[in-house]
């Protein structure tokens, strides 16, 4: 069945269950339906292929629901008109195509039809979910609603009044009534009776209270004469404004020319790179043509400066728009409703091509990264059966515990294999190769053939390999180097603290070194590594080409000279001290270490 037949069919109601639906007003309904009140879904037979035991489990059949409106933009399907928020109504499943999901359609009370559903008093509880929930003046006064053909008799009686309104030949005008209307004489061309008897038409609607009307003339009847006599017959203060597709501007302004006489309508067309230049020659013309995109750029740009900034996000909203968004999107408070989450969690899953998108929609899990990890386990032979993040993670984590327990019980060491160890950096390779009593130099490439011997063949260890012996000579050398560098360091260190001292305190070490004067006099500054800053009119101080700072006199950039040449003195005098201790203890050494040759060859 095409589109256009299953249209017409939910318009007709054609091939309905019974004789007294097909004059109804309402879609047919699911039968037999189940509710899921968590999701809000309605599910069919040809649904419960895809569910669980438990999700069955958690499903009410019923033929509708009723609750109290949360918004007020639901429309009643038999009335048409707005359910208001805070209002009793009833909804009931409905499928457009087999393919699609049940949505539901909802009614008020008043427009319940008995011959569509069929629901007596006795089995309002079994039929009805939500019935339960409300108290006994609720349920009353539900129920005397649903029995009343308040809403359909009104509507039946409007309707009658229409009819006898519209046979009276009060609705409408009667053209051949209306006062003839002469053609302009600016018109070029005569125009046809029925061309005549809509421009009497245009210009009696114009002097009435409405201001205005529709002409809806077949294709090629002169539609655009008669406007073009309409302008010429009734003329105003200011252009006229024709709005029409691009590809009728050209053709407008040809006929306002083919149609009247030369001079007598001036046309500007408003279009184009060049619309703000010729906005300003608006009042020199008659009709002024543009086109609708134009229209609605100009509405877009003037409607834009009205925008307000969202506080959240930043981006500019209407103000009714802006309400909409803080509370359903952005801001702390913001909070999506259910359907908008599944809708946007279907959206994702058919961008990422996640789940059966023939499937219904109630079968497919949202896009999450615990249900894409269980697609991934399903697809390599393991089922998580775990729920939730870290639910999943602690049952992995307990899997990869199971298996590399098992795998030790069954060959103690970790196989090792080429590939394995290529994916390690030296440091892993070293410990390991520690860890296994291998030699742990050499390069990785060496490192890794070390180890796949030592796995294949199996080596000797380091601790296998006999200990070379060591004489007594080498161990006396050995041990006075080490004592030899020992008092290094504290004649060192000494040598560091005295230069130390005496760098702070210059003048309790004895008697100071003078100022640096210059041998010349031709410089600005008598004093070594001294000159002027013209710039800031400070002295500048430095000493073997080191920058030490600017200060405020002269005399004081000369001190700081001096002081640094005293404590490049006093550390070349601990270099010197150090180099003679170094020397002597080394002479110490080897007199000892030929000792102890000597009597090792006596022996």
């Amino acid at each position: 069945m095409g589109e256009f037949a299953q249209l017409d069919k939910f318009l007709t109601q054609e091939g309905s269950s019974s004789s007294s639906s097909k004059s109804s007003l309402l879609p047919t309904p699911v039968s037999p339906a189940w509710y899921d009140p968590e999701s809000k879904s309605w599910y069919s037979q040809e649904d419960f292929s895809g569910l669980s035991k438990k999700e069955k489990e958690s499903l009410f059949s019923c033929v509708m629901y009723c609750q109290y409106a949360p918004t007020g933009r639901a429309r009643c399907r038999r009335c048409g008109e707005d359910i208001q928020k805070g209002e009793l109504r009833l909804g009931y499943p409905y499928r457009w195509r087999q393919a699609d999901d049940c949505y539901t359609l909802y009614l008020h009370p008043e427009c319940y039809e008995s011959s569509v559903f069929g629901i007596k008093e006795k089995d309002l509880r079994k039929k009805i979910y939500g019935y339960e929930a409300l108290n006994n003046t609720e349920r009353a006064r539900l129920w005397k609603e649903m029995r009343s053909e308040g809403r359909m008799a009104k509507a039946n009686k409007e309707g009658a009044n229409a009819t006898a309104e519209y046979s009276s030949g009060s609705v409408g005008v009667d053209t051949k009534s209306l006062p003839e209307v002469p053609v302009p004489k600016d018109m070029a061309v005569p125009m046809l009776p029925f061309q005549k008897e809509g421009l009497a038409w245009m210009c009696q609607q114009e002097e009435s209270s409405v201001r205005g009307g529709i002409l809806a003339d077949e294709m090629g009847m002169g539609k655009t004469i008669q406007a073009i006599s309409l302008l010429l017959a009734r003329p105003v203060k200011g252009p006229a404004l024709v709005v029409c597709p691009m590809a009728a501007v050209n053709q407008w302004m040809k006929e306002i020319e083919k149609f009247t006489k030369k001079g007598t309508l001036k046309t500007l067309v408003y279009h184009g790179s060049e619309k703000g230049r010729v906005a300003t020659q608006f009042k020199k013309c008659d009709v002024v043509i543009t086109t609708y995109q134009t229209l609605e750029s100009d509405y877009r740009r003037e409607a834009h400066k009205h925008r307000v900034k969202c506080k959240y996000c930043g981006k500019l909203f209407m103000p009714e728009k802006l309400t909409f968004h803080q509370r359903y999107f952005c801001g702390p408070n913001a909070e999506k409703t259910k359907k908008q989450q599944k809708t946007a969690a279907k959206k994702a899953m058919q961008s990422m091509g996640i789940g059966n998108s023939k499937a219904s929609s109630s079968t497919d899990a949202p896009p999450t990264i615990t249900n894409i990890y269980r697609d991934f386990m399903k697809q390599a032979g393991v089922t998580v059966k775990s729920k939730g993040y870290w639910n999943v993670m602690k049952e992995t984590q307990e899997r990869l515990k199971g298996s590399s327990s098992s795998s030790s019980s069954k060959g103690g060491d970790d196989v090792l294999s080429r590939e394995r160890l290529a994916l390690l950096d030296r440091k892993e390779l070293v410990e390991l190769c520690d860890k296994k009593g291998l030699d742990s130099t050499g390069r990785k490439p060496e490192l890794v053939d070390r180890l796949m011997d030592f796995a294949v063949r199996g080596t000797t260890s380091k601790a296998e390999e006999p200990v070379k012996k060591v004489s007594l000579a080498m161990k006396l050398l050995t041990s006075a180097k080490a004592k030899a560098k020992a008092k290094t360091a504290s004649a060192n260190k000494t040598v560091g603290k005295s230069s130390k001292m005496k760098t702070a305190e210059p003048g309790k070490a004895g008697k100071r070194m003078p100022l640096l004067l210059r041998k010349g006099s031709t410089a600005a500054s008598k004093y070594q590594g001294v000159s002027p800053l013209k710039s800031s009119g400070k002295w500048q101080a430095s000493y073997q080409g080191k920058y030490l700072g600017s200060f405020d006199t002269e005399l004081k950039a000369a001190k700081a000279v001096r002081d640094a040449a005293e404590a490049a003195e006093s550390k070349g005098k601990g270099k010197k001290a150090a180099a003679s201790a170094a020397s002597g203890m080394a002479c110490t050494v080897a007199s000892r270490g030929a000792e102890a040759s000597g009597s090792s060859s006596r022996g």
